[in-house]
């Protein structure tokens, strides 16, 4: 069945429904209040009947049940019966019909006017007189009987109308909903055909249309954003291999020309150090994309991140002498705890501090620190060298984005970008901050529980 008609359909019965619902609260109401309504009458009248009688006698009785059958509707009864039940005077043909015999008060019963030929349901008031005969005073419910029938015939008319309605009025929003959704399709169309610029225009309505075509503007941004980062890899990639592949293939070649057995060392030393080059930057190629395909939280688990801080900078404080500079760790007042991944963490924080250790100049000092402020903990190297300009911390941070265009200096510019993915698999970020002079790289990660 198409969806334009099932939209219709439901349209339908929802309208088909709401109309029973309604037409079946009237109708209880308005029976409610026809009985309430007459059994108010029929006491009063049966009220005022008897005290025609204590005031005035059978004389002013009988007086007053002719001039009820004279001015009367055609819907009211009322006689005088005596005691064996023969009709004295009145427009009753016989003595009411209940469930058992008659009792004084008021009543349901079947009785039979003296024009009609069957009895009728009717509502009665009973009253016993002192010498014996019975005062009966009521009505028939002949009005909720027209009232039921009138509006059985609008139930009718109701379902007919409410069907109709219910499918012009799902024609009408299938048609709408096509609208929107063919907009959709429209630009998935342009998108298969290879142009990822396209969007879906969207407003600030905030109804389910609008949040679909916010929530697939952003994956076609996220899809573009990584189909960008994947061509500036293998750009990246292949600029970044090419220099140390054709050192690693002229040190091979010269070592193979080699005749004297030192210089053959030599080059063979060159292509192992080459070898070293290529390796490094293909392990930390493949750890960024491990780190940013980890979604398993089950190597994770509970460390105290000063510790390992401090664990790190006592292995890093040689390294930071040798290269004339001094690394300091502060650490925090209380145990700084994380839920994460011990290793990963450790990588990170060791490339930050690698980082600033080549950067830093001699004589100058590194701060590590560890710190908390009870939403998340974060982690900061910060140095005193060259720093990097603000409008180019972005590229920093992109996997072979290496601020030095001519790739004279060591290294493969994926350093910041493994520290960026481990901080994403923990479902934090790594700022970069200017320390005037200097750089501040701040690791922040939420607390979170186990």
């Amino acid at each position: 069945m198409p969806t334009t008609l099932r939209i219709a359909l439901l349209a339908g019965v929802l309208a088909l429904v709401s109309n029973l619902i309604v037409l079946g609260f009237i109708q209880y109401r308005t029976h409610d209040e026809a009985l309430s309504e007459q059994r108010r009458q029929v006491v009063e009248q049966g009220t005022v009947l008897a005290d025609v009688y204590r005031t005035g006698g059978m004389p002013a009785l009988v007086d007053g049940i002719e001039d009820t059958v004279t001015y009367g509707d055609p819907q009211t009864a009322v006689a005088l019966f005596d005691g064996n039940g023969k009709l004295v005077l009145g427009n009753l043909a016989a003595m009411p019909t209940t469930h058992g015999a008659v009792r004084e008060g008021y009543q349901s019963a079947l009785l039979r006017l003296e024009h009609q030929t069957a009895p009728r349901e009717a509502a009665i008031v009973a009253h016993k007189l002192p010498r014996g005969e019975w005062l009966i005073s009521g009505r028939t419910v002949g009005y909720g009987l027209a009232l039921r029938e009138t509006l059985e015939r609008s139930l009718l008319i109701a379902l007919i109308v409410a069907i109709l309605l219910g499918l012009v009025c799902g024609l009408i929003l299938a048609q709408f909903v096509g609208r929107r959704i063919g907009k959709i399709v429209a630009v998935t169309d342009q998108i298969t055909g290879h142009d990822l610029t396209r969007r879906i225009p969207v407003s600030d309505g905030g109804d389910a249309f609008e949040r679909l075509g916010r929530q697939i503007n952003e994956m076609l941004d996220r899809i573009s954003g990584l189909m960008e980062e994947l061509r500036m890899v293998t750009d990246s990639l292949a600029h970044d291999l090419r220099s140390p592949v054709s050192r690693l293939r002229s040190a091979a070649h010269a070592a193979a020309e080699a005749s004297d057995p030192a210089e053959r060392d030599q080059q063979l030393s060159s292509v192992v150090k080459q070898s070293d080059s290529l390796m490094r930057i293909l392990t930390t190629a493949l750890e960024i994309s491990r780190s940013e395909a980890f979604t398993s939280r089950s190597q994770f688990s509970r460390f105290d991140v000063g510790q390992l801080g401090a664990e790190l900078s006592e292995m890093y404080e040689p390294v930071a002498e040798e290269a004339g500079a001094t690394l300091r760790f502060h650490e925090p007042e209380q145990p700084a705890e994380l839920f994460g991944h011990r290793q990963l963490i450790a990588q990170a924080v060791s490339n930050l501090v690698e980082n600033a250790i080549r950067y830093a100049a001699s004589g100058e000092t590194i701060d590590v620190t560890v710190g908390e402020d009870g939403r998340r903990l974060s982690i900061s190297v910060a140095d005193h060298g060259p720093g990097i300009p603000e409008e180019r911390r972005a590229e920093a941070l992109r996997r072979f984005g290496r601020l030095d265009s001519s790739r004279s200096e060591e290294g493969a510019g994926l350093g910041l970008a493994l520290v960026r993915a481990i901080a994403h698999l923990h479902d934090g970020e790594l700022v970069l901050e200017d320390n005037k002079p200097g750089l501040i790289a701040v690791l922040h990660l939420p607390l979170r529980g186990a």
